[in-house]
């Protein structure tokens, strides 16, 4: 009778305490609620960051393909994509926005998580996770247009103070890039300042585009590798440039290149578009061609009279 006493205590007890837990737990669960204190329809915390992560997203490539700002009007399709893919309506979102706006310590924790899910993303990229493939990059077609020697050695009894280059072609177009590699060793005993390298488009108007590499004479054997993109809607008259140039010469040249290409990469099947492009941006062709025009119709006139 003893021993059941003793148990009955136990469960009591026992009971007891786990009513208590029971309890703590649902008022917590109260309390939290109590403190999001956010209304029916507003997105929560989570979710709110999704739609904000995805949005700056797109505000970044519509930055890349010129919708930078203004553009409202072209940009709400985009918008309203995202809009659909969270399952969410233009005007729940809105109204998430104002409540948290009026809410700033919840706003700033969720930009918090939006910013440092971007900057990981950003990470990812630039170590290379992701691999991302350009169809119209995949179109363009890569031509080695260098008609030189490939190799130069030159030493202290070089005529030559610089190894420079110009190659003309009528099909370079606006729109093409342009990439000069070469390996070069450079001795110290090469007497030349401020010895550099540089690729230049050459337009037919007398404009240039050109990017420049500084070289080095410490012997080290060192690969070049310059890109130069034809951004100008011109006549491209010839590329240029100097494989080893310098600013002074004093009399001693001692260099080694080797393995130079001038690739031109291109699309084959933009040229006649991209040839459009140019002549309706030269105005002194069009002028030229409404002259001889005008010459051509006075004559018939007066073969008719």
């Amino acid at each position: 009778m003893k021993a059941l006493n003793q148990i009955k205590t136990k469960m009591q007890k026992l009971n007891s305490k786990s009513f208590f837990l029971i309890f703590r737990y649902l008022f917590l669960i109260f309390i939290l609620s109590a403190c999001d204190n956010r209304p029916e329809g507003i997105l929560n915390q989570s979710k709110m960051t999704e739609v904000l992560i995805d949005l700056h997203k797109l505000d970044a490539n519509l930055y890349e393909i010129g919708l930078q700002y203004g553009h409202y009007p072209d940009k709400v399709p985009y918008y309203q994509n995202i809009l659909k893919k969270h399952g969410i309506t233009e005007a729940k979102f809105d109204s998430s926005v104002v409540w948290y706006t009026k809410n700033p310590k919840k706003f700033d924790k969720i930009y918090d998580n939006v910013i440092a899910t971007l900057t990981e993303q950003e990470n990812d990229v630039k170590r290379g996770k992701y691999h991302f493939v350009d169809s119209l990059e995949l179109a363009k077609v890569k031509d080695n247009i260098w008609n030189k020697k490939y190799q130069y050695t030159f030493s202290k009894d070089s005529t030559r103070t610089q190894l420079d280059f110009k190659i003309s072609n009528s099909s370079f177009m606006y729109g093409d890039v342009y990439i000069l590699h070469f390996i070069q060793r450079i001795a110290p005993e090469d007497s030349c300042k401020k010895q550099h390298v540089i690729l230049q488009i050459n337009y037919n108007n007398g404009k240039v585009d050109f990017a420049t590499v500084e070289a080095h004479n410490d012997s080290l054997l060192r690969s070049y590798n310059i890109q130069l993109p034809a951004k100008k809607k011109l006549i491209i008259k010839s590329i240029s440039g100097k494989i080893l140039g310098s600013k002074k010469y004093k009399g001693k040249f001692n260099a080694y290149v080797d393995s130079i290409s001038l690739i031109r990469k291109y699309n084959p099947t933009w040229q006649d578009s991209l040839r459009n492009v140019v002549e309706k941006a030269n105005p002194t062709k069009q002028i030229k061609h409404l002259k001889s025009e005008n010459r051509r119709r006075a004559i018939l006139f007066k073969k008719v009279e």
